[in-house]
């Protein structure tokens, strides 16, 4: 290499974008002093990022100038791809207004036609969404981290190309959620008020809605829906406070006799192909909404945690009855809980076969093995293939038997997974192999 040869600058233009791209903002400025053809080149890099904290030199109002200057020398340049606001910083640190400075950088970059928004504060400062719907007809994808939000912001039919919607550790105080064009929905970890926020999505084809501390949102029909994930295991949804998944009737009963008519979730989840819902086994929603919910006709996959343990495994049967296309099955089991053998009568609806004839995979997760009580349920329901089967009275009874032919006949069309908690490795294996394990 030639002393003193510039390399860099010789590659393509679209490369050296793509270079400045990836510099945090301030970076990417400091490259106007590497040579006479960079003086300039900043101006027109296709993403910002912008990151701030206590510790910059020049402290927050230093980095509010900074911000200020780089956004409006932007004025008649090319489309911002992205932004990416970073902001670490408290409320006694600041000495400026954040909300109101940060909603007109919102504001602003929307006006410059960006593509993709990342927003995020740290969780010290309670930042507040201005009541202003936003407005863009080129923001594609959208990610607010440590926001207070409201009715107006999240009413997104302004942004008429809006996909992709995420949404971590922030609250949301929002009655309504609502987007045409969204086809992506991710809320993690976020505080809701005390009100079950409603949302349509009529495009949606993810959703995500986990590890929330909230109600399950009310689910208008998503007709493009192909997976789902619902977790309500920190949550604060209705209980029975007579401990009755059916309903009690006590008017004293904030869970039962206030309960919303029809269903609150389940039916906007009806097209997904993927479904995974978690809760606690006292929370009633699912339970209710089942009386609600059509088939899940085009379900595949299905992932239950906790909730469907109830004494006669009313939710499984329920699934089982009405997934005509079910491949895979999912029984996540808590480490603790009452063992289903102890309750006389829990296997009375299992007297015939209902399950999917498309059922493959009966994956099981459990503290012990013991815990295979609950798929035993399952694969008896499983349409056996072979002219020979008989049923099982007390499907406990094949964890004592040392008969491999009755296992074999029982489980010859699934393939059953075990994964324990412990750690150890997971057992996953064929139909004989394990049972031949598990018997011996």
């Amino acid at each position: 290499m030639e002393s003193g040869a510039d390399r860099i600058s010789d590659l393509p233009e679209d490369v050296l974008h793509h270079i400045l791209s990836l510099l945090p903002a301030r970076d990417a400025v400091r490259t106007c002093v590497l040579a006479q053809s960079w003086r300039n080149r900043w101006r027109s890099a296709p993403a910002l990022r912008f990151a701030s904290s206590t510790r910059l030199v020049g402290g927050a109002d230093a980095f509010r100038h900074f911000v200020d200057g780089l956004l409006r020398v932007r004025d008649g340049g090319p489309l911002l791809d992205s932004c990416d606001f970073d902001l670490d910083v408290d409320q006694d640190s600041c000495d400026f207004d954040l909300d109101l400075q940060g909603n007109r950088w919102i504001r602003r970059v929307l006006e410059l036609k960006v593509r993709e928004l990342r927003f995020r504060v740290s969780p010290h400062y309670p930042f507040k969404l201005e009541y202003t719907p936003l407005s863009s007809q080129h923001l594609t994808s959208l990610e607010l981290t440590g926001v207070q939000d409201n009715d107006a912001v999240l009413d997104f039919y302004e942004c008429t190309a809006l996909e992709s919607l995420k949404m971590e550790r922030s609250h949301v105080r929002s009655t309504e959620m609502q987007s045409p064009s969204l086809k992506h929905l991710s809320i993690k970890s976020c505080f809701f008020d005390d009100i079950r926020t409603w949302m349509s999505f009529p495009s949606l084809v993810s959703f995500e809605f986990i590890n929330n501390f909230a109600r399950a949102p009310m689910l208008e029909t998503m007709p493009c829906l192909e997976a789902a994930k619902v977790r309500l295991d920190h949550g604060y949804d209705v209980r029975c406070k007579n401990g009755r998944l059916d309903g009690c009737g006590d008017v004293a009963c904030r869970g039962c006799f206030y309960y919303e008519e029809g269903s609150v979730c389940l039916d906007g989840l009806a097209e997904a192909t993927y479904l995974d819902l978690s809760a606690h086994l006292d929370m009633i929603v699912f339970y209710r909404d089942l009386k609600w919910c059509p088939a899940f006709n085009k379900l595949k996959t299905l992932v239950l945690s906790k909730w469907f343990l109830s004494t006669d495994l009313s939710a499984l049967i329920w699934f089982l009855h009405h997934t005509p296309l079910l491949e895979k099955l999912t029984l996540e089991i808590p480490k603790e809980h009452k063992s289903l053998m102890e309750t006389e009568g829990s296997y009375n609806a299992l007297e015939k076969s209902i399950a999917s004839s498309h059922l493959q995979i009966v994956e099981i997760i459990c503290k012990d093995v013991d815990g295979i009580v609950m798929i035993l349920c399952v694969l008896i329901l499983t349409p056996c293939r072979s002219e020979k089967y008989q049923a099982v009275d007390d499907p406990s009874r094949l964890l004592k038997q040392s008969d491999i032919k009755t296992a074999n006949m029982v489980y010859n069309s699934v393939i059953l997974s075990v994964f324990p908690y412990s750690g150890h490795k997971a057992i996953v294996t064929g139909q004989i192999d394990l049972f031949t394990a598990l018997l011996s």
